[in-house]
């Protein structure tokens, strides 16, 4: 491609842009919106527009973690507002609250009749069917390997502080060993991986599956726990399995 063509698209794709953002009608008023962020009562935002755009956004979100979801927020307000746009990065080590943020905000915006999409807003909380987030392995994550034992590794989702899993599986009795939950509270994961220990798959399940935290569209660390043992044991036994199912 000449550099002559080059230049073309590329101010093709600027005039595309500019046509998309004048397309966007803003209603001057205040509104409201809210998100699920890693505290309990969630995020809720008050965003000002004017004619032009997002003049200001207030946010109130007392649950959660001054230091880390508070700081995020405080960092992402202005780069929203700048940007004019909810296509920013969240916040490393504060993915949760970042993400109630871009909510809060984009259900203000439908409030006041615009569409968040057209301002950059994707959801950041696609739900996947189990089978896709868990992986066999050879090995625990210390490199212990033992003969009859099948280990795995589970990505979590929905609104948890986790975001790994491994364990392991006696193909014998299907017993559970060694739960490890990586990035969530360290406390709790520990105290129910040690009440799992030596259990079959489904006493764990029965007992750990649809626990919740963060409100009732959230997960949690047990939940996604049930939900990976229990795909983990479909893959070693072809079972049916009725929690294998994405939180709500």
């Amino acid at each position: 491609m000449t550099m002559k063509k080059i230049l073309g698209v590329c101010l093709a794709l600027v005039l595309m842009a500019a046509v998309a953002c004048a397309e966007v009608t803003f209603t001057a008023g205040t509104y409201e919106g809210t998100g699920e962020g890693y505290g309990e009562s969630g995020v809720k935002a008050t965003v000002v527009l004017n004619d032009e755009g997002v003049e200001s956004i207030t946010v109130d979100a007392p649950d959660e973690t001054p230091t880390i979801g508070g700081a995020a927020i405080e960092t992402l307000v202005p780069q929203i507002v700048e940007a004019q746009s909810l296509a920013v990065d969240a916040v490393a080590g504060a993915t949760m609250s970042s993400n109630g943020l871009k909510a809060a905000v984009a259900t203000a915006l439908e409030e006041a009749g615009i569409d968040p999409t057209e301002l950059g807003y994707e959801d950041p909380t696609p739900i996947l069917p189990p089978c896709m987030l868990l992986k066999e392995v050879e090995a625990g994550p210390d490199g212990e390997k033992v003969e009859g034992y099948r280990y795995f590794d589970y990505t979590t989702q929905g609104t948890t502080c986790s975001n790994q899993i491994t364990f392991a599986i006696n193909e014998a009795d299907m017993t559970v060993h060694n739960i490890k939950v990586l990035g969530g509270c360290s406390g709790t994961a520990d105290a129910f991986g040690a009440l799992c220990e030596g259990k079959t798959v489904d006493y764990c399940v029965e007992r750990m599956s649809g626990i919740l935290c963060h409100g009732s569209k959230g997960s949690s660390c047990p939940d996604q726990t049930a939900k990976a043992l229990a795909q983990a044991q479909v893959v070693i036994t072809g079972a049916p399995c009725e929690n294998c199912g994405a939180a709500e």
